[in-house]
């Protein structure tokens, strides 16, 4: 009897563990850049009405209270290692938002990587954010940021790989100011489908690392209750 009601227990204890380990519906997605429409960078400032924060992304909504490119904005300071990768070129190309949708959803960068990029303690309800960012292809009310610019005027990189397809400046009055008023996308030139499949790869190792470091994590958590089951189940035959 002791046997049965350790190894019964066990399953229990492993079967609530399993549960708990399953990621909790649209809070856990976590899509790489290929899924966000990356040949338009959107300009929107506006007040935070909501917040979560946690990882695989903190989800912040924004109220949409400005659509239009400032004049400066191609001209503004952003941190050195985006401009390493292209975010020059994305604030050159920079557009107004044309959605007709009073909030988006803007899904953050991972929150050790804030944190690395030098953004301290959480975005909070009320604060003024300016965001150049791109559409989910399936949903046009989310939007992954390229940069923030938190309300003290301090700009936060929101990416570390290079993007699958450049963006392209929009034509007539929507363009931001680019030099010689042409689109700028990665390099300037060259074979944009050669370079969009070789960041994709990029792109999709970046954003695999905190999921492939949470299966691990889970793996060792299990290993060590199933560990400690098996104890538990020696222990009750010996007595």
């Amino acid at each position: 009897m002791r046997l049965r009601s350790s190894v019964s227990a066990l399953a229990m204890t492993v079967a609530a563990l399993a549960v708990a380990l399953v990621p909790a519906g649209p809070a856990a997605a976590h899509h790489g850049w290929e899924h966000y429409d990356t040949t338009a960078a959107y300009y929107v400032s506006g007040t935070v009405t909501g917040v979560r924060w946690g990882n695989p992304h903190p989800e912040v909504t924004l109220r949409v209270e400005d659509k239009q490119v400032p004049d400066d904005w191609a001209d503004r300071e952003i941190p050195s290692d985006l401009e390493d990768i292209g975010g020059r070129q994305v604030m050159e190309a920079t557009r107004d938002y044309s959605g007709s949708g009073d909030e988006l959803t803007l899904f953050l960068a991972p929150i050790e990587r804030l944190s690395a990029w030098g953004m301290e303690g959480e975005v909070e309800e009320g604060e003024k954010l300016e965001v150049v960012g791109y559409l989910d292809r399936e949903h046009d009310d989310e939007l992954r940021p390229e940069l923030i610019v938190l309300e003290d005027g301090q700009a936060i990189r929101q990416r570390s790989v290079p993007l699958p397809v450049a963006p392209e400046a929009a034509s007539g009055d929507d363009t931001a100011a680019a030099p010689g008023g042409s689109a700028t996308g990665g390099d300037g030139g060259g074979d944009g489908a050669a370079d969009g499949a070789t960041d994709t790869v990029a792109s999709e190792s970046d954003d695999s690392s905190d999921t492939t470091v949470w299966l691990v994590t889970g793996g060792a958590v299990l290993l060590l209750f199933v560990a400690g089951g098996y104890y538990v189940v020696r222990r009750g035959n010996r007595a």
